[in-house]
């Protein structure tokens, strides 16, 4: 329920820091109502070709909330929130550590110019390091269980940070990297610092995640959905300022023209979107409905005379987490392998589900 409200949540509060950036910009009514619902729109349309942003919903994924947290934090922190986004960018740590860098420059300029508020910075910190570490250190016995696991990169460095970079390009729609690019100039034509670090932090953010897929870990689209989230927010709010200019009588030709042909490009890109949440969603369906089968075989063996047959072996990776659950054992005593093992239980993945079939084991079993 938790990471469901958080994926209903993302596209409110990226309306609502659309809405206080084009604000900050001296935007009229109109104005900040159209950046506000482009802002929304665009973020429900974010395109994960790994896993889908419907999928992330329909499996109650985690990074649904950091965007929401991510995203609440950044327009409080606009709003002159200090406390609120300081606690909601703590939180937002607890699920993904690309957070920590943009909450310790938070943190720190706190603790130099608000000397008050440097308890809760102290105890945001100790908070994450203790909630982050001390389950791991507790439950296996090491304090980098979670980080070692982490480590699944494939590739050479370059073309793992060069496959982050193209999946955070085609994370938003395109024409809202023009209007991100333009709200950070008008910004700095204003003197807007807060805005130029938002602004800087969501390419910091994807650089981040670049260079720790060069490093060896995942670089997955799911991992840089807050900083596509700031961009449409910000994006949003650069073409609803340019769409106010360009119906200007006034306005020059090439402005008019220019602003057609992005109002022209977002829509169509928005369409195939559209058309292809109904494929999502039978994807999203389909795995369930795996998983519901997987629970019914392990209900017809016996999770008993599965564990005493031998170690139980998942033919595809997304059923080993599932199977484990089921089973009551740790992850590790799940094998995943396209071969069935010498004696045990093998769980095949096929296209009506999953099936299981024993292995050399006793005829009672």
């Amino acid at each position: 329920m938790v990471a469901r409200v958080g994926w209903l949540a993302a596209p409110v509060l990226g309306a609502l820091l659309a809405g206080r950036i084009a604000e900050r910009a001296g935007a009229g009514r109109g104005e900040r109502a159209i950046a506000a619902a482009l802002a929304a729109a665009a973020i429900v349309l974010l395109a994960d070709g790994l896993t889908p942003w419907l999928r992330q919903f329909a499996g109650g994924l985690a990074e649904p909330v950091m965007v929401a947290l991510v995203l609440a934090a950044v327009e409080r922190g606009l709003a002159g929130r200090e406390g609120a986004a300081l606690a909601l960018g703590a939180a937002a740590a607890l699920v993904r550590p690309e957070v920590w860098p943009a909450l310790l420059v938070y943190g720190g300029w706190l603790w130099s110019a608000r000397p008050e508020r440097r308890p809760a910075v102290a105890t945001a910190i100790a908070g994450i390091a203790a909630l982050w570490f001390v389950p791991d250190l507790l439950g296996s016995g090491s304090l980098f269980t979670g980080a070692d696991r982490a480590r699944e990169g494939s590739g050479s460095p370059p073309v793992e940070a060069l496959e982050v970079i193209g999946r955070a390009a085609v994370l938003p729609l395109a024409a809202l990297w023009l209007g991100f690019a333009g709200c950070a100039v008008a910004a700095r034509r204003r003197g807007d610092r807060a805005l130029l670090i938002v602004a800087a932090g969501a390419l910091a953010w994807v650089a981040l995640v670049a260079v720790m897929a060069a490093g060896g870990y995942a670089g997955l689209p799911r991992f840089l959905a807050p900083a596509a989230a700031v961009a449409c927010a910000l994006g949003a709010a650069g073409l609803a300022r340019l769409g106010t200019r360009a119906r200007d009588p006034g306005a020059p030709r090439a402005l008019v023209a220019i602003t057609a042909v992005l109002v022209l490009a977002l829509a169509v890109q928005a369409g195939f979107r559209v058309a292809a949440l109904p494929g999502d969603a039978r994807s999203a369906t389909a795995i369930s409905a795996a998983r519901e089968q997987l629970e019914l075989a392990v209900d017809e063996v016996g999770a008993g005379t599965i564990s005493d047959c031998g170690e139980p072996v998942v033919g595809a990776i997304e059923g080993q987490t599932a199977l484990a659950w089921l089973l009551d054992v740790p992850i590790g005593e799940v094998d995943v392998s396209k071969t069935p093992p010498s004696r045990g239980v093998f769980f095949e993945r096929t296209d009506g589900g999953w099936t299981a079939r024993s292995v050399a084991c006793d005829a009672e079993s």
